[in-house]
């Protein structure tokens, strides 16, 4: 398998039904998203097990690389709201990566943009 991109969901000014706004299985191989200073990450695990999320950051500062922003999605009922991330975030094609350690069985996740 590979990266897989996902789906975005826009944020209508009316509001958004939260528990249908979780359009995405987590792809163990990654997933990715084009960056957007209005875009957020939300994750949902349902599993009995915490889930590791990380987001890369590309490139280097004076030459070293830039840790890489890793999250811990608490099990059963862990929702996190991650809010949009900075440009630093965004890789050469304009994508944001997100990878996962172990297991994704449980864990979804949704990319709501803000109008």
């Amino acid at each position: 398998m590979a990266r897989t991109d996902l789906t975005v969901t826009a944020v209508p000014r009316a509001g958004l039904n939260l528990a249908a706004a979780l359009p995405n299985n987590a792809n163990v191989d990654g997933n990715a998203f084009a960056w957007s200073e209005k875009r957020r990450l939300r994750f949902k695990n349902t599993d009995g097990t915490p889930k590791t999320v990380t987001i890369e950051i590309p490139g280097t500062v004076d030459g070293q690389d830039i840790n890489d922003r890793p999250y811990t999605i608490p099990a059963t009922t862990g929702d996190v709201l991650i809010p949009p991330l900075p440009a630093a975030y965004r890789r050469g094609d304009g994508k944001v990566w997100i990878n996962y350690t172990g297991s994704v069985t449980g864990l979804s996740v949704a990319v709501l943009e803000e109008p």
